[in-house]
């Protein structure tokens, strides 16, 4: 979950240094940095989940967009609002990315099982973190039937594609299609998120 965005009143007065790197003072930049570095990594370091790496990158991005944008901001006396502004969007944006691009790679996982095998003796934390996945997966799954299909092929007990067709009361080429949808469209999901990806670096 992305950290809240709190601001502390503090008496900086950056208009000055705003003003000087506006007319590209490198002194001013490296004023603004040092100034609020510390609290914008503390923001980040909670958006991260303590992960110092991605921290520091959450940092980079957010100074570099500010510097980037700073004709933009018209007060300059605001500069420190407007740059946690700046690290909450990035920081709420890479967080969503991470979910729905990890939600896709654990997905992929099921493409390895054969559709009329019947299912695999899994180990009990193996199981589990397979039904967990899968839950994840459907939260975001419109399909009502679909739904069913997959909860019957990946839960606890695991079901073949026949099993599911004789519970359903549905024909069993209708459950293989759904399936190879469903995994299409996980595919799919993937490309675009490792196009987005790919652009955004």
């Amino acid at each position: 979950m992305t950290a809240v965005l709190h601001v502390a009143a503090v008496p900086f007065d950056d208009a000055a240094e705003v003003q000087a790197a506006k007319a590209g003072d490198r002194a001013a930049f490296r004023a603004l940095f040092e100034r609020h570095q510390r609290a914008v990594f503390g923001y980040c370091m909670v958006a991260a989940r303590r992960d110092r790496d991605r921290a520091l990158d959450l940092v980079q991005e957010t100074f570099s967009r500010a510097f980037r944008a700073l004709h933009m901001l018209a007060e300059p006396e605001r500069f420190r609002q407007w740059l946690f502004t700046i690290a909450a969007n990035i920081c709420r944006t890479g967080a969503a990315q991470e979910e729905r691009h990890d939600r896709v790679l654990q997905a992929l996982q099921f493409e390895q099982i054969a559709d009329d095998e019947r299912p695999t003796l899994l180990e009990a934390a193996e199981r589990k973190e397979r039904i967990a996945t899968v839950r994840r997966i459907l939260a975001h799954v419109a399909d009502e039937r679909l739904r069913e299909i997959v909860q019957l092929k990946y839960g606890d007990p695991e079901h073949t594609t026949r099993q599911i067709a004789e519970k359903l009361s549905v024909p069993h080429g209708t459950v293989t299609v759904k399936l190879m949808r469903f995994r299409a469209a996980i595919r799919r999901e993937l490309c675009r998120a490792l196009a987005s990806e790919g652009a955004a670096s």
